[in-house]
């Protein structure tokens, strides 16, 4: 059963009901990996990654994973972010969408005032990068993929 706060941002951003229907709940995206991401000052930021859902363990004593997909979060008005790390392969612990909460320590970085409605993506550290993204708005896509595509 999804948890109705955390499915809530998901049905307000463009494309976000579907990636719910797709994975059936509130996707995580433990240990997914990010495959690019574009930043644009004026016009749209673009996040990929490959995600999936960890569901029970197998025979073989390792996590199932299914319904693998690239997910493409398209980000309108950017206006902060932290990130920290690179290297050849970005592997993220988890990543939260939200709406963006009011940090104080990040008042003087905003390019734009800030709205209710601004929303944020975190992304926790594993491997490579990781941060926050705020922007006015996000939509999001997804293709079904192969676990080796």
């Amino acid at each position: 059963m999804m948890n109705d706060q955390q499915a809530s941002i998901y049905h307000s951003v463009l494309g976000g009901s579907d990636l719910l229907a797709w994975f059936g709940q509130v996707p995580n995206f433990h240990d997914a990996e990010i495959l690019s991401l574009y930043l644009c000052r004026r016009g749209q930021s673009v996040l990929r990654l490959r995600g999936w859902i960890m569901g029970k363990v197998g025979h073989d004593r390792h996590f199932v994973l299914d319904k693998h997909a690239v997910v493409t979060f398209m980000l309108e008005g950017v206006m902060d972010l932290q990130l920290d790390g690179l290297s050849s392969q970005n592997v993220i612990g988890g990543l939260t969408l939200r709406r963006a909460p009011d940090r104080v320590d990040r008042r003087p970085y905003l390019t734009l005032a800030p709205l209710p409605d601004d929303i944020e993506i975190q992304m926790e550290p594993c491997f490579g990068m990781d941060g926050r993204i705020r922007a006015r708005s996000v939509a999001i896509t997804f293709e079904p993929s192969k676990p080796n595509d």
